[in-house]
C-alpha cells in the first residue's frame, strides 16, 4: 500500500466544502479487502482536494484520520488539504432520504421506511442530521458529521431495516447515535453542533 496518495473530490449539492460521506466512500476503495472496525474522524472542514499519508504529518493540519482492520492488519491514514482546488459539483437530494424516514421523539430515534438510490453512509448521515434537527429544534447552528465507527462496511442493497437511536449528547460538542441494521448494533455516528449567536 502506498505511503501517500491524493484523492480528488467534487462538492456535494450546495455545499462549499468536501462532504464527509465522499471522503469515507473514496477511502474505502484504497485497501484491497473488506474492512472491519472502521473509524473515521473529521477534525476540520476541507475546502480543497486532499493528500493522505500513513505517517502523521508534522507541519500540516490533519483534517481526517482513518483507521480500520484490513484483513486483520491495522491500517491508518491521515488526510490533509493540498493546493489542488475543487472545480466540480454534483447534485445531491438529501431530502429524499429524510422524506423516506420517520422520527420518533419519544424514543429519540429515526427509522428508514423506504431506501433510496443513495449509499449507506449517505443514508445514515442524512438520517442522523434529521433526527438531531427534530430533537433540538430550539438550537440554532449547523450540524456537522464528525466521526463514524463501524464494525464492518455495510452494503445498502443488502439490508432490510435501518434505525438510528440517539445514545448521548455531550453538551452539543459531540452527539453519539447508535446505528442499528437488521436489529444489530453495527456502530456509532457522531455529530457536532456549531452554534450561532443570537
Amino acid at each position: 500500500m502506498k505511503e501517500a496518495f491524493d484523492l480528488e473530490f467534487c462538492y456535494k449539492g450546495s455545499r462549499d466544502y468536501v462532504h464527509g460521506t465522499d471522503i469515507f466512500t473514496k477511502l474505502l476503495l484504497i485497501p484491497n479487502n473488506d474492512l472491519k472496525k472502521i473509524d473515521i474522524a473529521f477534525h476540520d472542514i476541507t475546502i480543497n482536494n486532499m493528500t493522505f499519508t500513513t505517517n502523521k504529518p508534522i507541519n500540516n493540519q490533519v483534517n481526517v484520520t482513518f483507521r480500520a482492520l484490513d484483513n486483520q492488519k491495522p491500517i491508518k491514514f491521515y488526510g490533509v488539504e493540498n493546493n489542488k482546488t475543487i472545480s466540480c459539483r454534483y447534485p445531491y437530494e438529501e431530502d429524499k432520504i429524510v422524506k423516506n424516514s420517520t422520527v420518533d421523539p419519544k424514543t429519540e430515534s429515526i427509522i428508514l421506511n423506504t431506501p433510496t438510490e443513495y449509499s449507506f453512509i449517505e443514508h445514515i448521515v442524512a438520517m442522523n442530521k434529521a433526527l438531531l434537527e427534530e430533537l433540538y429544534r430550539n438550537k440554532k447552528g449547523k450540524w456537522y458529521f464528525t466521526r463514524l465507527q463501524l464494525h464492518k462496511n455495510i452494503d445498502m442493497a443488502k439490508i432490510q431495516s435501518l434505525k438510528l437511536v440517539l445514545n448521548a449528547n455531550f453538551q452539543f460538542k459531540l452527539t453519539k447515535t447508535v446505528i442499528i441494521v437488521d436489529g444489530e448494533n453495527i456502530g456509532y455516528i457522531y455529530f457536532s453542533l456549531i452554534q450561532k449567536e443570537d
